[in-house]
């Protein structure tokens, strides 16, 4: 069996697109709680349409709720999880650990599946996620295809990213737009730093790059590769996009399932595929790709396609040489290397200056804009005639296979209908009664003829068998009907959904034992001899990074004691989770508040009746990413991040078209963090803290001398005691 086509669908008219390309299931989502906060999204009255008109069509429906919740959220967010359980939803895309911990123990019956915000990599993570019970990890997108064939063997569905946008930062890591622009990403409103412009410093002065959007990756599609990821067992390929258009969906869709299927994908396909959305294409981390083989540096657009050059210019009259067709509606872009202008071809003109709808290639157009330069780039961007034929094929109706059973045992009797679809099956008898035949008998050519005809209904008669009295007779009106009310009881059918079980919540965790303070150093050279655990991730086993498997700290649900900030925990019911797994001590959230992080204690405590095992950041440059990718590398070498060292013998900085600086250091695996270039300094509310029970605290140590370092253990101490 291939695997699972998963669409985008942030939209009405991308769900009509989704449907008429051949989808397999969708992905989508509600206004609250979604990491989409700015797509169309869907409410409740109409999810419950989606869902029956999906589940009508054979489509699955996962319903995304992947954004961390803070503690007055955490119920609310349940309670939308069981509405949507209720309503039949297939599955629930979650990355919040507490959110998962509360489903798995009130709803057992409900299918969650971990969202890649939670940067699964490896087989222990998917083992504890397993134990939450998640049935299926949406893997993260730097996986290598080798790690991807070792995550199937951990024994959960497995679901990755085939085409469409990346993040450049680990998935559920980024905090960059959260501190910088007060828009968690985590919480579905990211500003897209990753999409801007930068400088890149060396020791205090700009380096020359090739191009200046450092963090902006090109887009991945592994369509032609989708054969490779079957063989590895993955179990749904994955289509970015609930922001993009409804031709995006459709094209993507449409040509991983031609690709998958076998069947020849045209150059016209790939053209359209390109058209509808591209920031040039990447293979990416599945097969390892690297610097500029992974980058878009010069653009963050979206690039289109070719189409041609600008020849002439006229004060605002534009003559381009055109190598494509060219209609009136369509979008292009004309580039050069100061600056991109975008619009949509309203008026086009002839070359002689006519007022025309088309300009074939090979030919010159004009248009009219301004601050265009000869010799610029011109790309399409949007296919106004390609938008029209896909809006066409919506139109046509997604089809079913089913089975029927026709029979009838003779005068005054009813004729009766069994309709199957493999899984349900239905039996439905006709209101009239069969009189005798007096011209035209009711025979298995007549019935076939009038039971056939489903050409607007979801429903194609594949095969009907027949047992029929002879010298029956029955209307056209009635074989209609009955056609009809047949093909309803099975649309029913397939809506029902099964009954649901919610359990009471009971789960009570160990009580919480004593707590120590963390201190993080980026080498062996800053530690201070001071009471604490010191910690860092150049020190084998004392800090596990984002893909390594054991220390005293982790960054994951890897073998540990301590589990880090990356694990994003918001509430009291992701404490209880981590607990739950066997973990000891918590490093909440960076982008809790003091508030919300006494509300989580205080739940905690009301709830299991022991002290909160809460670790509070509390002093030091806060993480903005964590990347599979080296910026400087790629500036200054080859991007391949063999033997390099740049960043740990010279200061490497990002600094924004806003000024606002981030400091760029290598872990030992080479995965390039990015912290503030301001110190957040807390302090001065320990002792709020401690009044309220939160005893343990961590600080980071990012480029402080061990005289700084002193000066800072000093002024905690201080505070603590």
């Amino acid at each position: 069996m291939r695997p699972e086509i998963l669409a985008p669908v942030g939209s009405k008219e991308a769900l009509e697109a989704a449907i008429a390309a051949g989808c397999d299931a969708i992905y989508c989502g509600l206004p609250s709680f979604g990491a989409r906060a700015f797509a169309k999204n869907f409410t409740f009255e109409e999810m419950q349409e989606v869902i029956d008109r999906c589940h009508v069509l054979g489509i699955k429906v996962h319903v995304t709720m992947n954004t961390l919740l803070y503690e007055d959220e955490i119920e609310p967010a349940y309670q939308q999880a069981k509405r949507l359980y209720e309503m039949g939803v297939d599955a629930l895309i979650v990355q919040d650990l507490g959110l998962i911990h509360l489903i798995h123990h009130r709803l057992p019956q409900c299918t969650i599946h971990a969202s890649t915000q939670l940067s699964t990599n490896n087989t222990m993570i998917i083992s504890q996620l397993k134990k939450l019970g998640v049935s299926r990890v949406v893997l993260a997108r730097e996986c290598t295809l080798e790690e991807i064939k070792a995550c199937k063997k951990a024994g959960l569905e497995i679901e990755v990213f085939v085409h469409g946008a990346i993040c450049i930062c680990y998935s559920g890591q980024c905090y960059f737009s959260s501190f910088r622009y007060n828009r968690s990403g985590n919480r579905g409103l990211c500003a897209q730093p990753c999409r801007m412009k930068y400088d890149l410093l060396e020791n205090g002065k700009v380096i020359e790059t090739k191009g200046n959007y450092l963090l902006s990756p090109k887009d991945l599609s592994l369509i032609d590769r989708v054969k490779e990821l079957e063989e590895a067992g993955v179990d749904s390929l994955k289509i970015e996009g609930r922001m993009k258009s409804a031709s995006y969906v459709y094209e993507s869709v449409s040509v991983l399932k031609k690709t998958l299927e076998g069947n020849p994908v045209t150059t016209q396909d790939l053209e359209n595929l390109q058209v509808s959305f591209n920031r040039g294409y990447t293979y990416g981390h599945a097969f390892k790709k690297r610097g500029n083989q992974l980058m878009n540096t010069k653009s963050c657009n979206h690039q289109g396609i070719p189409l041609g050059k600008v020849v002439r210019v006229r004060g605002r009259q534009v003559y381009i040489k055109l190598n494509k067709n060219l209609l009136q509606g369509d979008g292009i872009r004309i580039e050069d290397k100061t600056k991109d202008i975008g619009f949509y071809v309203n008026y086009l003109y002839s070359e002689n200056g006519k007022l025309v709808n088309r300009v074939d290639a090979g030919q010159v157009c004009m248009v009219e804009s301004e601050g265009v330069k000869v010799g610029s780039m011109v790309r399409k961007t949007l296919d106004s005639q390609l938008a029209k034929e896909i809006e066409a094929l919506t139109q046509l109706p997604r089809k079913v296979s089913v089975q029927m059973k026709l029979s009838c045992a003779g005068l005054g009797q009813p004729l009766i209908c069994t309709i199957t679809d493999g899984m349900h099956s239905c039996v439905v008898s006709s209101t009239d009664v069969a009189s005798q035949a007096m011209k035209q008998e009711t025979n298995e050519t007549v019935l076939n003829k009038q039971m056939k005809k489903t050409k607007s209904s979801w429903v194609e008669v594949e095969k009907i068998d027949y047992q029929l009295a002879p010298g029956i007779y029955f209307s056209i009106s009635a074989m209609n009907t009955l056609r009809r009310d047949a093909i309803e009881a099975l649309e029913q059918a397939r809506k029902i959904v099964p009954g649901v079980e919610e359990k009471e919540y009971n789960f009570v965790p160990e009580k919480t034992g004593s707590l120590v303070n963390v201190f993080e150093v980026q080498s062996k050279n800053q530690i201070v001899d001071e009471e604490g655990l010191w910690v860092s991730e150049f020190i084998k086993e004392s800090k596990a990074n984002i893909t390594e498997l054991k220390g005293q700290v982790v960054s994951h649900l890897v073998e540990g004691e301590i589990v880090d900030f990356s694990m994003n925990v918001t509430n009291s019911y992701a404490l209880a989770a981590l607990r739950e797994l066997g973990y000891k001590q918590v490093v909440v959230s960076q982008e809790c508040s003091q508030e919300q992080i006494l509300d989580m204690a205080k739940s905690y405590v009301e709830r299991y009746g022991t002290e909160a095992p809460v670790t509070v950041p509390i002093y030091g440059r806060r993480r903005l990413m964590t990347m599979n990718h080296c910026p400087v590398n790629t500036a200054l070498k080859d991007g391949q991040r063999n033997k390099c060292a740049l960043c740990h013998q010279n200061k490497y900085e990002l600094r924004g078209m806003d000024g606002l600086k981030a400091l760029c250091m290598g872990d030992d695996k080479c995965h390039m963090r990015l912290f503030d270039e301001e110190i957040t300094n807390e302090m001065d509310s320990i002792p709020i803290y401690q009044k309220n029970g939160i005893t343990s605290y961590k600080c980071v140590f990012t480029s402080e001398s061990n005289s700084e370092i002193k000066q800072v253990i000093a002024l905690f101490k201080r505070e603590f005691s």
